[in-house]
């Protein structure tokens, strides 16, 4: 049993509480774009909260997130089911999933210099600093966001899910999302055939074996201090990562000064920008809407992106990620 005087007693609970940053908006984060629907997370919009899975020990624990007391306030988390639904969890697992949940959410990020840049752009910019707006959703790890991203290639929301959805459930985890580890266990041949990801299975297994021999650091990509486009070439070097897909990648890492062309993109810039135009509008000329935010290109454009869904019920799920064009 731990010492009482080594300072390692554990007590156990079934709730925790995750202090957040002044006007940080749990839901608005949350629900940021279309990761909230990818297994093992699952959104409720409605009770503004979200639900996943998470390993502890050799088990597995499905906690709600929530922010009872609105922006700024703590983020409530509460085991549902699993490990610790009747005990409660230790303190050192509620702290790895409060490391977890930071790392998803954003909270140690700094954006007050896009910020500044929205106050100084007027209406509607300012609305995105007065609320905080920028911290977009991401996984515990980059594998999986990695993997999340290369399932968005080529097909629609709907297939995005279920390849997720059967890739968790086939690698029988307890729901939790699965390591480089398993999924290069897994094998190609039982991902493809069983979790139905087609020709994307040689690309997941191909990511996961790298990752798992040590062949490719993704904390290097994570504490990069090279330039965008030289981490962009990386990412474009593994085998299922082209153009659109290693800019939503940087976006995951945090680099926003690349912006993903892709379907939805060409239909609200040409709609917000150029609503005249007779000629087809260039991408270039597109991307070029955005160019006095430099760095935060990204960002600029979802949160017109965003502002331009609010009210309609199918924003959330209108703010996915598309396939890569």
């Amino acid at each position: 049993m731990p010492d009482p005087s080594s300072g390692e007693v554990r007590t156990r609970s079934r709730t925790h509480a995750m202090e957040t940053v002044p006007r940080f908006d749990f839901a608005g984060t949350a629900y940021s774009h279309g990761w909230y629907a990818l297994a093992p997370n699952r959104g409720d919009s409605e009770e503004r909260s979200l639900e996943r899975t998470w390993k502890v020990g050799d088990g597995a624990a499905r906690i709600r997130l929530s922010q009872p007391a609105g922006p700024g306030g703590a983020i409530d988390m509460e085991v549902l089911s699993g490990r610790g639904s009747r005990s409660g969890l230790p303190s050192p697992a509620w702290r790895a999933i409060e490391r977890d949940a930071r790392h998803m959410l954003r909270l140690d990020e700094d954006l007050s210099a896009f910020h500044a840049l929205c106050r100084g752009a007027g209406p509607p910019f300012d609305r995105a600093a007065a609320s905080g707006f920028g911290r977009l959703l991401r996984s515990p790890t980059l594998f999986e966001d990695l993997v999340k991203v290369l399932a968005t290639t080529n097909t629609q929301w709907s297939g995005t899910k279920a390849m997720v959805a059967k890739l968790v459930d086939l690698a029988d985890e307890g729901g939790a999302f699965p390591g480089p580890e398993r999924v290069a266990e897994l094998g190609a041949a039982r991902i493809r055939d069983r979790a139905r990801w087609g020709y994307r299975a040689a690309y997941l297994v191909g990511l996961a074996k790298a990752i798992a021999k040590g062949q490719l650091d993704l904390a290097r990509w994570e504490s990069w201090e090279g330039t965008t486009d030289e981490l962009e070439a990386e990412i474009r070097g593994v085998p299922g990562f082209g153009p659109y897909a290693a800019a939503h990648v940087l976006t995951l890492l945090g680099r926003y000064d690349r912006i993903g062309v892709d379907t939805v993109f060409r239909e609200f810039v040409r709609r917000a920008h150029f609503p005249r135009a007779r000629q087809p509008v260039t991408d270039r000329r597109m991307l070029a809407v955005y160019d006095r935010w430099g760095e935060w290109k990204m960002l600029a454009y979802w949160f017109e992106l965003w502002t331009d869904y609010v009210g309609d019920e199918s924003a959330v799920e209108g703010t996915k990620p598309e396939s890569e064009r």
